[in-house]
């Protein structure tokens, strides 16, 4: 095959199509993230930080409704009538979360939120509450869609929050400005699900049965005891800060971890597109396959997180000098990078005992690590007053503690060795933990101009799995299904 070939495929990859287009979104919202920061200025920074919190609470708190269904239709995708079953159910499902968003609303009518006068989010809670409600509907749907291959009306819920926010960032300021992005919010996850409605990909005509029900229920539950308590140790350590900090210091942090999330952002739509893939191959009695796929998670997921850590590193602290209100927080989006990327090590062994069915598992897991995080969050802000960019040490350690327990259970479950050296080197192997070592004690010392050092480091160590990198990019450039469940 020749060049022009392989050009020509790659066009009609619809893969390929999904990661153009989803990589310039995030390129474009990351640039909106930074102005808005700009525009908006630590205060009101601070403010639309916080709504976003809140969003973030409601995101994750939705009993893992849509991650069981995603499960559960990988696991009976021969069967046509199961998936309808499961997907009318869940939808039951996703309106009964709607209904408490709606009670919680009532409460903070008759009752009031302390924080959120801190904050003064006044009204603007019920429009955040209108906004959960269209989420908890879209999450599902969005995830459905994927399971069946529908690329078009899963990018679109993807991008079109970020692209109204762009057409109306120049036309307002301060609070006028929070107003809007509000609004954008709603018309996104307005306009998606009468998209995701139209598409027809998601049926309402399965049998609505308690034992379906109960099947979602049960293993969502635990699934959402595991995703709440995981995503709960970053908005924590947020709701901590924005307790006991100034609502300037919470818009220095959120406009860190804004940047610093970036980089899960590009890593995540990358697995998002494959999670079905791969708990369909990890739900397999054969070991090797198994074996071979968090091989293959370890070096296109977790090396290439840290890569792209590397490289972000010295894009955000050239962003910087153009940024003087957001200067003094170049060692904040360090540690707050590193914690992200952290995180990324559990992925391969997560998504192991996910496709094994082992949920309380999970559950234990994160709820274990979430408490890590708050005992160590308390310490570092009550106990020992540490300025706010050193919070950020307890997620990176309960990060590096949920990596931990999840290799140390799934290679239980696998019969491997379990010493805690063995798991030690399967998580943090000496290739990463060089980069990572460097990046803290440049922070520390706060010596800005050897940031790029990390990213040497991180070559030198790791040319073959980046190698592995450019092989696996080579591969999804010239088949379009690779990601398609059989």
């Amino acid at each position: 095959m020749n060049l022009l070939q392989k050009v020509k495929l790659s066009l009609r990859n619809k893969v390929i199509i999904y990661a153009l287009t989803r990589y310039l979104i995030l390129f474009i919202s990351f640039l909106t993230s930074v102005f808005l920061a700009s525009k908006l200025g630590p205060y009101y920074f601070g403010i639309w930080g916080f709504i976003l919190l809140l969003l973030n609470y409601y995101q994750y708190f939705d009993f893992g409704i849509s991650d069981s269904a995603t499960i559960l239709l990988v696991q009976n995708k021969d069967n046509p009538k199961r998936v309808k079953d499961f997907e009318t159910n869940s939808i039951a499902f996703s309106a009964i979360m709607g209904i408490l968003a709606i009670v919680i609303a009532v409460y903070y009518q008759i009752f009031g939120i302390q924080i959120l006068e801190k904050f003064h989010i006044g009204n603007l809670f019920y429009f955040v509450c209108l906004i959960a409600i269209l989420a908890y509907f879209n999450k599902l749907f969005f995830k459905i869609y994927r399971v069946k291959g529908r690329m078009f009306e899963f990018g679109f819920y993807q991008s079109i929050n970020s692209i109204l926010v762009i057409s109306i960032m120049f036309i307002a300021k301060e609070r006028q400005l929070i107003n809007l992005l509000i609004s954008a919010y709603i018309l996104g996850n307005l306009l998606s699900l009468i998209l995701f409605i139209r598409g027809g990909g998601v049926s309402i005509s399965g049998h609505p049965n308690f034992k379906d029900c109960s099947i979602i229920f049960n293993k969502g539950f635990m699934l959402f005891m595991y995703n709440f308590f995981f995503y709960l140790i970053i908005l924590s350590t947020k709701t901590i800060i924005s307790a006991y900090y100034t609502v300037e210091e919470f818009g220095f942090f959120t406009f860190s971890f804004t940047l610093a999330n970036s980089i899960l952002v590009l890593l995540d739509a990358f697995a998002v597109l494959i999670v079905p893939k791969v708990i369909d191959r990890l739900y397999s009695n054969d070991i090797k396959i198994i074996e071979l796929t968090l091989m293959e998670i370890k070096i296109n997921y977790v090396y290439l997180s840290y890569l792209l850590m590397c490289l972000a590193l010295i894009l955000f602290s050239v962003l910087l000098i153009f940024l003087p209100k957001y200067y003094p927080t170049f060692q904040v989006i360090n540690m707050l990078s590193l914690a992200v990327v952290v995180s990324s090590n559990s992925f391969g062994y997560s998504m192991f005992l996910k496709a094994v069915n082992k949920e309380k598992t999970l559950a234990k897991i994160s709820t274990l690590s979430l408490l890590t995080n708050i005992i160590l969050a308390i310490i570092l802000v009550k106990v020992l007053k540490v300025n706010y960019s050193y919070v950020s040490l307890s997620i990176i350690l309960s990060y590096f503690l949920f990596a931990y327990l999840c290799a140390y259970y799934g290679k239980k479950h696998l019969l491997q060795s379990v010493s805690f050296f063995s798991i030690l080197r399967e998580i943090l192997p000496l290739q990463l933990f060089v980069p990572a070592l460097l990046i803290i004690i440049i922070t520390i010392l706060n010596i800005r101009e050897f940031i790029f050092i990390p990213l040497l480091g991180f070559i030198i160590f790791n040319i073959k799995p980046i190698k592995g990198i450019f092989t696996t990019a080579k591969k999804i450039l010239l088949n379009s299904r690779i990601f398609d469940i059989n």
